[in-house]
This record gives structure tokens, sequence and C-alpha cells, in this order.
């Protein structure tokens, strides 16, 4: 599969704030931090560090709202969308990289935890019209989500119609309409599969949540040619 193709990896975004949970770790006998934002300085001082920041999948400028209705906008709140529409560095750097190699990439996979969903677009949208705005992109979505092979339980559309949630200033939103590339976000393992810390249970567990999830992945890689006949990079 690697011989046949070119990928791109992306470890992580939100380097500082993965940074912080690995320090808050290494001092606090080994508790994980509820750190979802990046490490934005704003608010800090009322936030404090693990609150304050910017949720990167909030802040993209699609269908962007200055006012997130799920947290009221609560600066410290998990999903405080920023100020403005891609405001914060990550964004920008992800955004300059996408348009860079636009012409070679077919496909995007944000990988997220947790519930064995597989989302697309477009998620700032109740309900999703996706069919009049991009419906060759979801007859891709829907052929993979019909054929390949999911973990057990696995759930299919846009946040709305997957967790019952609008979600404003998505990534894959973004993409799609900016770039004219697919891009989804998978929502790996269920519930049980991890501690209250987000750790999965034990090394087992991790291993069997990326062997099934890795299936689908190989059905897009293997038929990404005739993916790339109906997309239309922008």
């Amino acid at each position: 599969m690697l011989a046949g193709g070119k990928f791109f990896f992306l470890p992580v975004l939100n380097v500082d704030g993965a940074a912080l949970v690995e320090q808050s770790y290494n001092d606090t006998a080994k508790k994980i931090i509820n750190k979802r934002k990046n490490m934005a300085p704003g608010f800090r001082s009322t936030c404090g560090e693990e609150d304050a920041g910017v949720d990167l999948n909030r802040n993209w400028p699609l269908d962007w709202q200055a006012m997130d209705q799920s947290n009221n906008a609560d600066v410290c709140g998990e999903y405080w969308p920023g100020l403005e529409p891609l405001s914060e560095p990550e964004n920008k750097a992800l955004s300059k990289f996408v348009a860079d190699n636009k012409a070679e990439l077919k496909f995007i996979i944000n990988c997220h935890t947790s519930g064995n969903d597989f989302v697309w677009p477009f998620n700032g949208r109740d309900p999703n019209d996706i069919q009049s705005r991009a419906p060759n992109y979801l007859t891709i979505f829907n052929d993979i989500a019909v054929n390949a092979q999911f973990p057990d339980g696995a759930m299919f559309g846009n946040s709305g119609q997957v967790m019952g949630e609008k979600m404003s200033g998505d990534c894959d939103d973004y993409m799609l309409a900016t770039y004219g590339i697919p891009s989804v976000t998978s929502e790996m393992g269920h519930l049980n599969q991890y501690d209250a810390s987000w750790k999965c249970t034990d090394s087992k567990v991790c291993f069997d949540i990326l062997s099934q999830n890795t299936k689908w992945m190989e059905y897009i890689f293997q038929n990404i040619g005739k993916i790339a006949h109906i997309v239309k990079p922008k």
C-alpha cells in the first residue's frame, strides 16, 4: 500500500496543547488533563492553562460562528472558536500545507476518539445540504460507508446525523469547500475502550482499535484512483 501511493502524516496539530498534557502527566503522578484547546495566550489569566486557548476544530472559516451554541460562547469552555475564523497559527499552517500540496492530495482523514463514527461534511449545516452543494462527494462518502469494512455499530453522516450536534468552523467542511478535497473525521473506538483520561484501557485494546479501522482506510486507498476521477480540486 505504501509503495503504491504517497502519504502525508500529521501526528498532531495541537502540538503545544499536547506538550502541556505530557508535562502535566509527568509532573502530577501520571494524571492526564483535559486539554482540548491550543495554547493561545488570550484569557489564560481568566481560564488557567488547561481551559484557555482556542478549539482548533471550531476555528475554520466555513460556517464559523462567534458564539458556540453548545458552550454559550464561554471563553473557558472546551469549544471556544476564537475571536475570529482562522486566527490560530496551527490552522494557518495546515491550510497553507494543503494549498501547497492540493494537486497531490486526493483524500484527507482526521483521526479522533471516540464513537466508531465516519463523519463527513457539512457539519455546520442542519440539515446537511451536501446533496445540493457537493453531490459527487456524497457519492464517494456513501460508497465508502456501504462497501468498506467498518467496526460494528459505526455510524455515518455529518455531525448532526451522527452525534446530534451542529459543529461550525469544522476542518473537514473547510477542506472540501475551499480545496475540493474529500475530507472526513473518523471517531475511533467505543467509550468502554478508554478510561476516564481517554487512554486505551490497555495496549491490546489500542491495537484492536487500530486494526479494526485500517480496513476501511485500505478500501479508500485501493479506490483512490476512482475517487480522484470524481473530485474537482479548486
